[in-house]
């Protein structure tokens, strides 16, 4: 399993080393009785970190009503999905009408459905939750498909707290802020680059004001730029033909290598990475591009628009809007 940190892998041993000492259930509170004696109730993180696998099918169960007053797409009642039929979903059993409400066509498209989206490929929690709900997490998994493997999770990412500009995030002290308030001084775009820049890993990452601001105005002259380019490429400005010079081709493999780069730190959810080589660093290779050239008309229109529409789509998981919107301005479609 894939824990990105091996910080969070030995703390994930460390607590399984400990924690089968845990008990597993209470005497007060909510939550789900004791079969076997009611008088107890499950400890609610043994109870609660499967819910995953309820997931795949809820669609199909609930159809949106949250309460089971109402059957959903499959016409399934609440009071008819008991244990046998959850045990032909999940465990593979073989069909028995005697002791299953419900009829095999609707449980074999919930156990479809339920092989189609599992395992769990990533699991994205707080790392104050490494010693509890994600260790839980593993156990049920292992303990329900002890024989299947293939079914455990995949991977679990860890993540540290948010700072604001440098210090912890207090109501007591003022220093806070609402994802409203945020967006409403920063832009939906601008906040998430800069969440994106505030830190991968378990560290504790810092949301600045100073570069919050920063990375709007980086935002607002790259699509300023994006309109010139659309202008000059109009009145055919740009140089045209092969894209065999230095600069050409040195900016070429940039772009290839950068783009490489960028998706290799997106898989492994280094958004800071990747907006590093995504962003910051792509737009310092084209810059060094327009240097080389003796300024825009100087550039190759391929290429200028080979960086545009690239850029916006690596940049699109982090700043959505802003890509999609340089999309629209180089005359494109259906981003």
């Amino acid at each position: 399993m894939n824990t990105f940190s091996e910080e969070v892998r030995r703390n994930l041993e460390a607590t399984i080393d400990w924690l089968h000492e845990h008990a597993c259930s209470r005497s007060y509170g909510l939550g789900s009785k004791l079969p076997w004696d009611p008088q107890y109730l499950i400890e609610s993180l043994s109870d609660s970190t499967i819910y995953m696998a309820y997931y795949a099918v809820a669609y199909l169960l609930q159809g949106g009503i949250l309460d089971g007053s109402k059957p959903g797409p499959l016409g399934i009642r609440a009071e008819e999905m008991n244990d046998a039929c959850w045990d032909y979903i999940f465990l593979n059993r073989p069909y028995d009408g005697t002791v299953m409400p419900v009829a095999e066509d609707k449980l074999s498209r919930l156990q479809h459905e339920f092989i189609y989206w599992y395992p769990v490929d990533l699991r994205v929690s707080g790392k104050d939750l490494v010693q509890n709900h994600l260790t839980y997490f593993l156990f049920n998994h292992v303990a329900i498909w002890k024989d299947r493997p293939e079914m455990w999770p995949r991977s679990i990412r860890a993540n540290g707290h948010l700072l604001l500009n440098n210090e912890k995030m207090s109501k007591q002290t003022g220093n806070f802020m609402t994802l409203y308030d945020c967006i409403e001084k920063f832009s939906s775009d601008g906040m998430r680059l800069s969440l994106a820049d505030a830190g991968d890993y378990v560290e504790d990452a810092n949301f600045v004001f100073e570069m919050a601001d920063a990375g709007i105005l980086r935002l607002y002259n790259l699509l300023e730029w994006v309109r010139d380019m659309v202008v000059i490429r109009s009145n055919k400005g740009f140089r045209t033909g092969d894209t065999s010079s230095f600069a050409d081709r040195v900016f070429s493999n940039e772009m290839n290598t950068a783009i490489l780069r960028t998706a290799s730190n997106y898989e492994k959810t280094l958004f800071k990475e990747a907006l590093k080589s995504g962003f910051f660093e792509y737009q310092a290779y084209r810059d060094k591009y327009r240097e080389l050239c003796g300024g825009d008309i100087g550039m190759h229109e391929r290429l200028v628009f080979r960086f545009i529409e690239s850029q916006a789509i690596i940049l699109s998981p982090i700043c959505p809007h802003v890509c999609e919107q340089i999309w629209e301005i180089i005359g494109k479609v259906l981003f």
